[in-house]
């Protein structure tokens, strides 16, 4: 499972029952998405966001200056225990150099960043992965969590959704992500990204460790120039797997729930459901029933939970709607051949 911790606050407490609902469906990992540009939702001391600057509400941490909630070192480490005790292993994601809009703009308050933080921005919510000072800041933002996960286990250091325009980038991307995973490899950790950045004209330059979570191969852009793009360029996910990298099918039309009030209607929930049935975790192109993968390479699938609209519901309000989405994936992956 994939959770949206950034656009919505989820508290340890919730945490800990998407964990239950994932054991009981016979699951293995939930990946938590810490970070996006709405919030950056863990502590960090490289960007300013510590307990000592910091307010307390209840069980709940929260950033003086936004206001916004946020995740403790500690409540991090706790779920990730809790998880081990049950068979569950929690992927902390911290997203660069896209979706970083909340990170910049704390980086842009800290006394060492806030003099360079803007030649860094490509846009307001990237970071030029182009340039060797955002490749250390990612390293040092990052490597604050390298000791709270079992050595073993995966950091996901996000990656999707940057724009990729040049053969320059392309070779510039590829350098970025190799660094970071050998940045966590010698920690002793594994890297997990989005399949945004794994094009075809570098494919085979990337690390054959880098675990793939791939979500679309259009990236379900409204532009039609950036859609055919992105067809073009991007490497499908069977020519992901022959090149040597393993992925998780995360397909973002059979598997995404959107927390907004059109996912829980009970026309869309059994439209959902009827869509469900029809797939299996080979079927990887969200524009296709026929497109599947049959390479061993494809490890597995995950139904992704995204806060797209957290004024419209709370966290709590999420998980007591979309439970039931989870434990009908589950069962649908226990009633369906792989192949």
């Amino acid at each position: 499972m994939n959770l949206d911790c950034a656009r919505m606050y989820n508290s340890p407490r919730l945490i800990k029952k998407y964990i239950l609902a994932i054991q009981r469906g016979h699951g293995n990992y939930i990946q938590l998405h810490l970070t996006d540009n709405q919030r950056f939702g863990i502590e960090n001391e490289t960007i300013g966001q510590t307990l000592q600057n910091a307010y307390k509400k209840g069980d709940i941490y929260y950033n003086k200056d936004t206001h916004k909630a946020f995740l403790s070192k500690q409540q991090l480490v706790d779920i990730v225990r809790y998880g081990m005790r049950h068979h569950v292993e929690v992927v902390p994601e911290i997203d660069v150099p896209g979706h970083s809009k909340a990170m910049l703009k704390l980086l842009a308050q800290t006394p060492k960043y806030k003099k360079e933080i803007k030649s860094l921005m490509s846009f307001d919510d990237e970071m030029y992965y182009q340039k060797p000072a955002t490749l250390k800041i990612a390293k040092q933002i990052i490597g604050e969590y390298t000791s709270l996960v079992p050595k073993g286990n995966y950091i996901s250091t996000g990656g999707d959704e940057i724009a990729i325009n040049t053969h320059k980038d392309d070779l510039a991307i590829v350098k970025f992500d190799n660094a970071l995973n050998r940045f966590l490899n010698q920690r002793g950790l594994k890297m997990a990204i989005w399949n945004d950045s794994i094009r075809k004209a570098v494919l085979n330059q990337y690390d054959k460790n880098i675990l793939i979570n791939f979500w679309s191969l259009s990236g379900q852009t409204a532009d039609t120039e950036d859609y055919n793009a992105n067809i073009k360029y991007r490497a499908t996910l069977p020519e992901i797997n022959k090149a040597g990298l393993k992925t998780i099918n995360c397909n973002d039309y059979f598997t995404y729930i959107i927390a907004d009030p059109t996912s829980y209607g009970k026309h869309n929930m059994q439209e959902w459901e009827d869509d469900l049935k029809k797939w299996k975790p080979t079927m990887w192109n969200e524009d296709s029933y026929k497109d599947k993968t049959t390479s061993k390479n494809n490890i597995g699938t995950s139904i992704s939970i995204w806060g797209e609209s957290p004024k419209a519901y709370n966290a709590k309000q999420v998980y007591q709607k979309t439970i039931v989405y989870v434990n009908k994936f589950f069962k649908h992956l226990h009633t369906v051949k792989y192949i």
